[in-house]
């Protein structure tokens, strides 16, 4: 599609104690930069990979600087150790 790019993300669920993910998109001084994928929020089992595709608008190819994941935790999990985590890739 003319004036949109793609990126690709993969994601592996190393963490028992999580199953949700949620994507972003972010730039050098961390404002959200607006994207589109398939799933911005998604199931994503224990020792399971995925690939999602992130589309991009060509006028903010340049402001993009990081696409992250954060863990999702459910409510009402009862375990007090659960911590929620952000990776971050950096785009070159």
């Amino acid at each position: 599609m003319d004036g949109v790019l793609k990126a690709d993300m993969e994601l592996f669920n190393s963490r028992k104690d999580i199953e949700y993910y949620e994507l972003s998109v972010f730039d050098a001084e961390w404002n959200a930069v607006p994207f589109a994928a398939s799933e911005r929020v998604f199931r994503l089992p224990y020792l399971e990979r995925k690939s999602i595709p992130i589309y991009i608008r060509d006028s903010d190819k340049n402001r993009v600087v990081y696409i992250c994941s954060q863990s999702k935790i459910l409510k009402g999990v009862s375990q007090a150790t659960v911590v929620s985590s952000k990776i971050c890739s950096k785009v070159k």
